[in-house]
């Protein structure tokens, strides 16, 4: 059995106010149904008025996506009675949107972008007491509605979960070097997953949050639709919710035909005509991509391929961090080393993005610069990244805090000490019993709570036991 899988990707877009109104788009500290006008509640009377931000950045996302910008575009009317639209319409883009027929590669597979358009969000609903198919009642929030979103579309390219998911992340990645979406307003992206098996009827699964959630719904379906066709039942054309908790999909209703929306041209939004100066413009100010940006990394960093992927497309704040490093540490394969394996593992650890993390670059290169100087051992920093990654202190005051600094003097008291309680392992050394030596370095670094280098301890007992 063949499946098919195509992606329709909610991207809350990087303004300061909303799609047809000035209220703000950030909602962070904002109260229930505070942030709100007669605009983008849908009141008698009221004139939506375009926001240009919304396109601008709809069209570096086309750009991005090898989409071809429509000369002329509209928006329309999407009919459709639910609490979290109170005009009992949503304005889109559907007769004629942004942009068309892009393409994006994942590992050598192109996946087909059919169309990139802008519409409003619609309210947030609140389930109190369950999910969406268990809740007592529902409150709704419309602080969010008519925050601009720029829907991805897909063609049904996607040949397993997993790929969908590699595309989602490098979209994300995309969509951050491009500023379009700014995770740190608490933004959101949302996706509708449709799925079918050769040919047969398309279940799309509604509203899912988080990458992850994707490829586990996705596979989900994978498991029931194909159980179906075992039991020769057939897969219904209908619309489900996944369930992060239980990890299943369950149906809400039978799916909609788009001629049920009953769109029609917004009166009240004039026809988009895109000049050759604007979309000039535009890609005047289109930024390094990931895929440009990994190949400098290559280039300008001699970094391996692997290790400029995972810096680069892991986060477009963890790009620029290495970049201050490399800023302040001219030592660019060390500082990749470092991050993709330690201080990635830690900040995973504790699910945090570097961009929300205490970590910065100039404390961070601290830690190299302490290994280098044999001041700590390679295997100590890699314990004390741990508490500098919960702390962000320095880890210069880290070590003087728990008094692991061990300078040459301090060294050279624990050889002497060692050396006066182990007198046999010292005479079995001139008698040239080779494991005497690392008897005495593993003393020393016992003495020293494994903080000083054993090449600086070999070296230490190799001058005082000549």
């Amino acid at each position: 059995m063949a499946v098919m899988i195509g992606l329709e990707i909610h991207v809350q877009l990087n303004t300061e106010s909303k799609l047809f109104c000035s209220d703000s788009s950030d909602l962070r500290g904002k109260r229930q149904n505070t942030n709100t006008c007669p605009i983008c509640l849908g009141f008698p009377g009221s004139k939506p008025v375009l926001n240009k931000k919304a396109l601008d950045l709809g069209m570096l996302i086309s750009l991005a996506l090898n989409c071809e910008i429509s000369k002329k575009c509209f928006f329309s009317r999407k009919t459709y009675f639910y609490p979290d639209m109170s005009k009992n319409f949503q304005i889109t883009q559907y007769e004629e949107p942004l942009s068309t027929g892009g393409v994006l590669t994942i590992n050598g597979a192109k996946i087909r972008i059919r169309r990139v358009h802008i519409e409003e969000d619609p309210a947030k609903l609140v389930h109190v007491g369950g999910d969406i198919t268990t809740a007592k009642y529902v409150l709704i929030d419309y602080n969010r509605s008519g925050i601009p979103l720029a829907e991805i579309v897909t063609e049904p390219d996607f040949e397993s979960p997993k790929q969908a998911r590699l595309f989602l992340d490098k979209l994300l990645s995309i969509l951050e070097h491009l500023g379009a979406y700014d995770s740190g307003k608490e933004a959101s992206i949302r996706v509708d997953a449709n799925i079918s098996f050769d040919g047969g009827e398309r279940v799309e699964v509604k509203n899912i949050t988080g990458f992850e959630n994707v490829e586990k719904a996705l596979n989900f379906e994978v498991i029931r639709q194909k159980g179906l066709a075992r039991m020769q039942v057939k897969v219904e054309r209908e619309t489900r919710h996944f369930d992060a908790e239980k990890g299943n999909t369950v149906g809400l209703r039978k799916k909609e035909f788009e001629e049920d929306y009953g769109y029609i041209f917004d009166p009240d939004l004039p026809v988009i005509a895109v000049s050759d100066e604007w979309l000039a413009q535009v890609k005047r100010n289109m930024p390094e991509l990931p895929d440009q940006r990994t190949r400098r990394f290559i280039s300008e960093y001699k970094l391996p391929e692997y290790a400029a992927g995972v810096i680069v497309y892991t986060d477009k704040y963890l790009a620029d961090f290495f970049e201050d490093c490399c800023k302040l540490y001219n030592k660019p394969d060390r500082v990749a080393n470092w991050t993709t394996n330690y201080l990635l593992k830690s900040l995973n650890w504790r699910s945090e993005k570097i961009r929300n993390s205490k970590v910065k670059a100039g404390t961070f290169v601290e830690l190299l610069k302490l290994i280098d100087a044999k001041q700590i051992t390679e295997r100590y920093a890699k314990e004390l990244i741990k508490t500098y990654v919960d702390t962000g202190t320095d880890p210069r005051e880290l070590i003087k805090h728990e008094k692991l600094l061990i300078s040459e003097s301090a060294l050279k008291k624990a050889v002497e000490e060692v050396l006066k309680e182990n007198k046999a392992a010292v005479e079995d050394f001139k008698a040239g019993k080779g494991g005497a030596l690392q008897f005495l370095i593993g003393k020393v670094l016992a003495l020293t709570n494994k903080q000083a280098d054993p090449n600086l301890i070999r070296k230490a007992l190799m001058a005082s036991l000549k």
